[in-house]
């Protein structure tokens, strides 16, 4: 799951190196007694010192959320609102998919921030219960591997940023072969460079949801009974750069942007904001109970010098 604008990171000199991790209670400023609510209620679940970078997250089961900090290669787990190490990676990790066994994890070898090495280190994780890895799969033949979303029991898609495609992984072999290839999950050649091509991947209602950050949209696909593309992709929104996203439970969209704001995108493709504001450089979110956790980068690629933090808004 940048932004996955990560490749704006490339105007960084170096990379930033293993960073130490500062985690904190929830924290909210009171509203006065008796004045009236003021949007969201915003949370801090756990910050990072400036130069961390929060890529995506996955929800277990029993409630735990796992996320990727790319550039110290860790994955975090937050219970009851406590974050702490899980696993130290051999590779920065970008996606993260809780399976029944374990995880499925795309990582890169070499950051982002040396490029264009990133582009040939490319790899996927796949971990026990426990967070050990106990096999990496080499994927000399993808570009920039990103968000993924399982389709079956042994079978799980993953978007490529740079490639403008889509691999179907198969973890009990190994074996990675394109799915999808269409322009449109490419990147916009007309704008900023830096920003990725497809990046989230969603399943619902029988159809694959895709956001391109690049192109600043979120597709539709239409899937078969044996979950294999049916038909073209259709424009479900385009709002502008969307890393990856979440479905609420009435079917809206929430998208995490970047940039400043989170959205909702409600079914018939209207846009509005969740919080105008604060997201920080937010990269990924999901619906949990009657809220949502929000990763931000504290603007980390945009020059900012804020903290990242894992959020918990409660709309």
């Amino acid at each position: 799951m940048t932004p996955k604008t990560k490749h704006a990171s490339w105007r960084i000199a170096a990379a930033l190196g293993a960073l130490s991790m500062l985690t904190v209670g929830c924290a909210r400023t009171p509203a006065p007694e008796g004045a009236a609510p003021q949007g969201p209620r915003v949370e801090t679940l756990a910050s990072y010192p400036h130069g961390a970078f929060l890529e995506n997250l996955a929800v277990a089961e029993d409630g735990a959320i796992y996320v990727t900090s790319y550039f110290d290669r860790t994955l975090v787990a937050l219970r009851d609102g406590a974050a702490a190490p899980f696993a130290t990676l051999p590779a920065h990790p970008v996606g993260v998919l809780k399976t029944a066994d374990g995880f499925i994890v795309t990582a890169h070898r070499t950051p982002f921030t040396d490029a264009p090495a990133v582009l040939s280190s490319n790899e996927i994780l796949i971990l026990d219960a426990a967070g050990a890895v106990v096999r990496t799969v080499a994927a000399p033949d993808a570009r920039f591997l990103n968000g993924l979303v399982a389709i079956a029991p042994d079978r799980i898609l993953i978007a490529d940023s740079i490639a403008g495609l889509i691999w179907s992984f198969t973890p009990s072999s190994g074996a990675l072969s394109p799915w999808l290839t269409d322009p449109l999950l490419s990147v916009d050649a007309a704008t900023a460079p830096e920003r990725p091509g497809a990046n989230g991947l969603k399943l619902r209602d029988g159809a694959l949801y895709i956001s391109n950050s690049s192109r600043g949209a979120v597709y539709r696909l239409a899937l078969t009974q044996d979950v294999a593309p049916d038909g073209a992709l259709e424009t479900v929104a385009a709002p502008g750069p969307v890393d990856d996203f979440a479905f609420a439970t009435d079917g809206a969209i929430i998208a995490a942007t970047h940039g400043a704001q989170l959205l909702r995108i409600a079914a018939d493709g209207a846009v509005s904001p969740v919080l105008e504001t604060g997201c920080d450089g937010c990269t990924s979110v999901a619906v949990v109970d009657d809220a949502l956790i929000v990763l931000t980068t504290g603007n980390l690629l945009e020059g900012g010098d804020a903290p990242a933090r894992v959020l918990r808004v409660t709309p």
